[in-house]
């Protein structure tokens, strides 16, 4: 077996401490989430080979991506590609990625971000390398857990290291960073040498939602690295560990996917109303009663409700949602017309639900499931789309 021979490139500790001091303020402080930009991240002569390196879309075996959840055609000179698979790295890009999980470069992180215990995935899971061509796109979102150990660690950081030089502001790709209102609050054009790290909390909402216009010999490819926590208490930026992406439709195209989806998804409930299915736990990002939990199979009881369930709208609103639909100023049919019950999670006999509060599965106008933890709850906890969430519980005949 013959040795294939690279340059020995390592990260400089003292460098990277004095870049961690100059950018931690910034880091903290960046809205709409927290996030810092490097320009000129890598020496040159790194990133040339980086680029010289990079496989076109014919070149290895690619994972198709695709732009989320919408209608896309499944074409790898357009669509977005991935892989994980270190062996389909080049060698050097390889070593390169290797240096990005690297115990010099977490120390940089943590001192970058005053955040202790981070910790890297060397399989990358879900991350590596990126590539998308001409007309190609990623919605907006925010990420799910990706950690191929499951529900052990919580994604704390993205880092993307764009490799696109002499990328000119008309070929568009910019990375937009999205406030809670839906709105773009920054975009980072994916120019050569840039390097985005940021948040990856629960509203931290990214993507470059419109279709590439760069020529067609051009992509706009980036690595893409993830760092964790193995502990990651619930704050402002992060509900909890988030189980399916959280799509965000901008174009026609995209609502009318969502719509079709979700009306496919309702009728699925209808059939299966007055039904308890019962939910792995690993399956809900947010704490369980322990009553509702049963610990022999590590399953709760999910009821999909009948119409005649919830007919009586203040009686229902009163026993699962009083906080909820009290803090809305709404009445209980006003509260409903936005917020749809689906299910209740807790529920072993479904005569019980005219006398007990149990947590209240709600699906709003897009087709978006959330849970109110109880009577004395006051906040939508975002789950997953209903469609989805029906595809991870309800086995195939």
């Amino acid at each position: 077996m013959s040795m294939q021979t690279i340059p020995a490139f390592y990260f400089d500790r003292d460098k990277l401490a004095a870049l961690a001091h100059e950018k931690h303020a910034a880091f903290l402080n960046a809205k709409p989430f927290q996030h810092c930009v490097f320009e000129d991240f890598l020496p040159k002569d790194v990133f040339d080979l980086l680029v010289r390196e990079f496989p076109g879309p014919h070149d290895i075996a690619w994972e198709l991506h695709g732009p989320g959840r919408t209608q896309w055609a499944r074409d790898k000179n357009i669509a977005k590609l991935g892989t994980s698979d270190e062996t389909k790295f080049c060698a050097f890009t390889r070593h390169l990625m290797g240096q990005l999980n690297s115990g010099t470069f977490l120390a940089f992180l943590e001192e970058l971000t005053g955040t202790k215990g981070i910790i890297p995935d060397p399989s990358y899971n879900h991350c590596g390398l990126h590539s998308t061509g001409p007309g190609g796109r990623l919605m907006i979102h925010t990420d799910v857990n990706r950690h191929p150990q499951g529900n052990k660690f919580h994604q704390y950081l993205n880092l993307i290291v764009y490799l696109n030089p002499d990328w000119k502001e008309e070929y568009g790709g910019h990375l937009e960073l999205w406030d809670d209102k839906r709105q773009p609050i920054h975009r980072y054009l994916p120019q050569g040498n840039r390097a985005v790290l940021f948040n990856a909390g629960t509203r931290s909402l990214h993507g470059h939602p419109h279709p590439l216009t760069c020529p067609p010999d051009r992509r706009r490819n980036s690595l893409a690295i993830y760092y964790y926590l193995r502990e990651r208490p619930a704050s402002e930026d992060y509900q909890g560990m988030q189980k399916f992406v959280h799509w965000v439709p901008v174009t026609a195209e995209d609502h009318a996917f969502g719509k079709e989806r979700t009306q496919k998804a309702l009728a699925i409930t209808q059939q299966i109303a007055g039904q308890i299915i019962n939910v792995p736990m690993p399956l809900i990002p947010f704490d369980v009663p322990e009553a509702f939990v049963d610990q022999r199979t590590n399953t709760t009881p999910l009821y999909f409700l009948k119409d005649s369930d919830w007919a009586d709208r203040d009686a229902f609103g009163q026993r699962n949602l009083g906080t909820m639909i009290r803090n809305s100023g709404k009445s209980a049919a006003e509260f409903f017309a936005a917020h749809r019950p689906v299910a209740l999670l807790g529920v072993t006999n479904a005569k019980d639900i005219e006398s007990q509060s149990y947590l209240s599965c709600l699906l709003d106008p897009q087709g978006e499931m959330h849970v109110v933890r109880g009577p004395g709850a006051c906040d939508l906890f975002w789950v997953g789309f209903l469609d989805e969430i029906l595809s991870s519980i309800i086995k195939p005949d």
